[in-house]
């Protein structure tokens, strides 16, 4: 396997008996596939295509690539050729994939391929399943973490532009680097004290993340307020933004796990589990709830059995993961026109709002 090598459609295409909607298999060789977490967008700006990660061989510590997909199933390319890829994020303002190796920042461009170191990192990533970075939705900062050999964690943004590196935060070591898409306030976590925090993007005034009930989260589009499900025995999809006095409702009445929003955050996606009842599409300003498919995964420990759904930016697909073949692989579900109007009006089932 070679970069930019050009592999043959492994598409398989059906409709949810449920919904009526297609479904498109993207990968379906005889490794792991997943797509690239929720909390980030993984399409170009026009839904034409999907970068996905597929491991390389099939082994437990086998490297792991960056594939470019059109989002008919066609045109699967390798796109890097890395032993060891770390913060990796999809920039589809800039058609571009930047990660991390080693203690250098590269991005390679999502069309043509052409890789390029941008900036000199002030540490390095353990090795391990590759990790993710953040950027804002115009492509102009990333946002990740790192660790320096005394294992000092050091919180960074880089000038993507320039190469201009600015450590915001050092101590222990930080992971869920989730910038809001204006590029002003970092979401990060501390595994070593089950603690997540806010910091502006310029490192000032690093403080708490100050409401504990998400179970998963994501920024809703740029209103500066953060979306997420609840953990249990929460049944829910909540927003809550600093200074408010709690959770506000979306929709509850199910365990919806990890959940995502659509930029202009007028959509929520959904997947569920205890038990496994599907994909949900949320109509945020109605609160209107509309079942989308059923992934037909095991949601079982593994990262790559969790749906992890995530809408594209034209709100044409929806993007997860499902190992109903026995090994983890991509998926997409298309959304017509007609499944969105209709679903503004929550035609296959109503909230649940009761509490």
């Amino acid at each position: 396997m070679a970069k930019g090598s050009v592999y043959g459609c492994e598409r398989a295409i059906w409709r949810d008996p449920r919904s009526g909607l297609r479904i498109i298999r993207l990968t379906h060789y005889s490794t792991i596939s997943t797509n690239l977490y929720f909390e980030m967008c993984s399409f170009t700006e026009d839904d034409a295509y999907v970068i996905v990660l597929s491991q390389r061989g099939a082994g437990r510590d086998a490297p792991w690539d960056l594939m470019r997909v059109r989002t008919d199933g066609t045109e699967l390319v390798q796109m890097t050729a890395c032993d060891a890829m770390a913060g990796i994020v999809v920039s589809p303002a800039t058609h571009c994939v930047l990660y991390q190796s080693g203690r250098e920042l590269r991005k390679v461009d999502i069309h043509s391929l052409k890789e390029e170191p941008v900036a000199e990192l002030p540490g390095s990533l353990p090795e391990g399943p590759p990790s993710l970075g953040s950027v804002d939705v115009e492509g102009r900062a990333y946002f990740g973490s790192c660790m320096k050999a005394d294992g000092i964690g050091v919180l960074f943004r880089v000038d993507i532009r320039t190469g201009k590196v600015a450590v915001l935060q050092e101590g222990k070591f930080q992971n869920h680097i989730h910038v809001d898409p204006q590029g002003t306030t970092l979401y990060f976590g501390v595994p070593a004290e089950s603690l997540p925090y806010l910091v502006d993007a310029d490192g000032r005034n690093v403080r708490p993340y100050p409401f504990m009930k998400f179970a998963h989260l994501t920024w809703l589009g740029t209103t500066g307020t953060m979306q997420g499900t609840l953990v249990p025995p929460g049944h829910a999809i909540v927003t809550f933004k600093e200074g408010d006095a709690g959770p506000v409702p979306i929709t509850q009445g199910r365990y919806y796990w990890h959940s995502s929003a659509s930029r202009d955050a007028q959509w929520i996606v959904s997947d569920t589990n205890w038990p496994q009842e599907g994909l949900y599409l949320v109509h945020v300003p109605t609160g209107s709830v509309n079942y989308v498919c059923d992934p037909r995964s095991s949601c079982s420990h593994p990262q790559w059995t969790h749906p992890h759904p995530a809408l594209s930016p034209g709100m044409k697909y929806v993007l997860f993961n499902s190992d109903l073949t026995g090994i983890g692989q991509v998926y997409v579900s298309e959304l017509t026109p007609e499944f969105l109007a209709q679903a503004s009006e929550g035609y296959h089932c109503k909230p649940n709002l009761s509490t």
